[in-house]
């Protein structure tokens, strides 16, 4: 396999700063290592990493020329990413919102709660307008990585796993600190509202910055 070196280094420069950025990835593994510490997010991440993988090396095989054509599919992917994450904010603001003393609501719709699975986090990469974005970005951006397309989508894919779950656990890390806020009530039910509101913005910016975000 003929790779060019300088490229590659290029690509791992991008890989980094589109990996560690904010989004909805970032926020959700945010949210669950505040929320259920940093074992229990661990499958997240390698989901996003071995989702991401698999729809990188879709898209440089021929996916993306062919979604090109169909725009319709672009607004079903975007939605469809806009609803999950607004599903995903309500889910963990509700033990803030329907928190009482005297009841303890927020104990129990805390334990119904649980962190995403390695395949729920797979998956929600294909309506996650981010991954599409970044995914389109590269396989145009640095199309001459390597000669043959499936070289191309075995060097970026193995690039972005190695990068992205180092970069979505900075994030897991600032998430496990939070968890010492949760443990108060006031200050846990604070910044469980912030967080659902971060992934809501996030959300609400895919919708309104046309095509993707």
């Amino acid at each position: 396999m003929s790779l060019d070196l300088a490229v590659l280094i290029a690509f791992a420069n991008f890989a980094f700063v589109a990996s560690i950025t904010p989004g909805p990835n970032n926020l959700m593994v945010l949210a669950s290592g505040a929320a259920f510490g940093m074992r229990a997010t661990l499958p997240h991440i390698a989901g996003i990493a071995l989702g991401f993988a698999v729809m990188l090396s879709a898209v440089v095989l021929g996916l993306g020329a062919v979604l090109d054509q169909y725009p319709m599919i672009w607004s079903v992917l975007k939605w469809g990413g806009v609803i999950w994450l607004c599903y995903l904010a309500w889910q963990l603001a509700r033990p803030a919102l329907f928190w009482t003393p005297s009841t303890g609501t927020a104990a129990s719709e805390a334990q119904k709660a649980r962190p995403m699975t390695l395949i729920e986090a797979a998956l929600f990469q294909w309506v996650n307008p981010k991954a599409w974005a970044m995914a389109l970005a590269v396989t145009l951006a640095y199309s001459d990585i390597a000669a043959m397309a499936w070289q191309r989508a075995l060097v970026m894919s193995l690039v972005f796993a190695a990068i992205a779950p180092l970069c979505n656990g900075t994030w897991l890390v600032a998430g496990r600190a939070l968890r010492t806020l949760l443990a108060n009530d006031v200050w846990g039910r604070i910044a469980l509202l912030i967080m659902s509101a971060l992934i809501v913005i996030s959300a609400l910016l895919i919708a309104l910055d046309g095509r993707w975000s």
